[in-house]
């Protein structure tokens, strides 16, 4: 087997991953009546958060809407935030189970990573109720990364996504870069993409339909950097900019 097909079987297999976590974290063992009845709330929640956003949603709606009671709402989703996540998490596992199927070996390295941090970015133009919370207020985002945290689940599927950055930043810089580097570079890639999602569009100097060019960007940076530039000898710090850049550079 080759060592490109080999990298393809990694990253496919860290999607299925990430696809079993969000089914662990949206669907708990239960009754097919049950699981049909989970749907239908997330449904309807999904359609209310698009209409009124999440700070003026209500349970109470949103369980009229779904046709049960509230006392099963909260049974279901002991909480708005909960089921505001699992609606996000939904819109997740049917983005990357439609988008995110990587087969093709002919590709070059350049290629796999441009290609795949597209989709991964065209899930937040093209899924509604991800690009409905872009336009509200950057405090919103804070709350969701913060119970993300909380969930061991979710924040599983933010470690596989880190490691799927990981091989896709390993495969373009090549084996000159050592493990060390490779994360320290995927690391600050992955801030760079939070970035642009989560910056409200008030404060935004990039629109997300221009991010085909901050892919390229990106891509072209990391094609030209050289092992070394990141770390300091010895690993573990960032080395400083004037090191990098060769000159030095006086504070304002």
């Amino acid at each position: 087997m080759t060592t490109l097909s080999k990298l393809v079987i990694i990253m496919s297999d860290i999607l299925d991953e990430i696809l079993s976590l969000l089914a662990q974290f949206l669907w708990p063992p239960e009754r097919e009546k049950q699981r049909a009845k989970r749907l239908r709330v997330l449904t309807a929640a999904t359609h209310h958060y698009l209409q009124y956003g999440y700070q003026k949603a209500s349970m109470d709606d949103i369980a009229i809407n779904a046709g049960v009671s509230k006392g099963a709402l909260y049974l279901y989703f002991p909480s708005k935030l909960n089921l505001l996540c699992s609606a996000l998490a939904l819109e997740a596992e049917q983005y990357y189970q439609n988008h995110l199927i990587m087969s093709d070996t002919s590709w070059t390295p350049r290629e796999r990573f441009s290609w795949t941090l597209a989709k991964i970015m065209g899930q937040y133009e093209t899924s509604p109720l991800s690009t409905k919370l872009r336009f509200q207020t950057h405090d919103l985002h804070l709350v969701i990364t913060d119970y993300s945290r909380e969930s061991e689940t979710l924040a599983a599927i933010r470690t596989a996504e880190m490691r799927l950055l990981e091989s896709l930043v390993g495969d373009l810089l090549g084996s000159r870069f050592e493990n060390a580097e490779i994360k320290v570079i995927s690391g600050i890639v992955y801030d760079v993409i939070a970035g642009l999602i989560l910056l409200p569009e008030s404060v935004r100097q990039t629109p997300l339909s221009g991010f085909m060019s901050v892919n390229e960007m990106i891509v072209n940076g990391l094609e030209s950097m050289k092992p070394g530039e990141i770390l300091a000898p010895g690993g573990g710090t960032v080395r400083d900019p004037r090191q990098r850049f060769g000159k030095k550079v006086h504070a304002l």
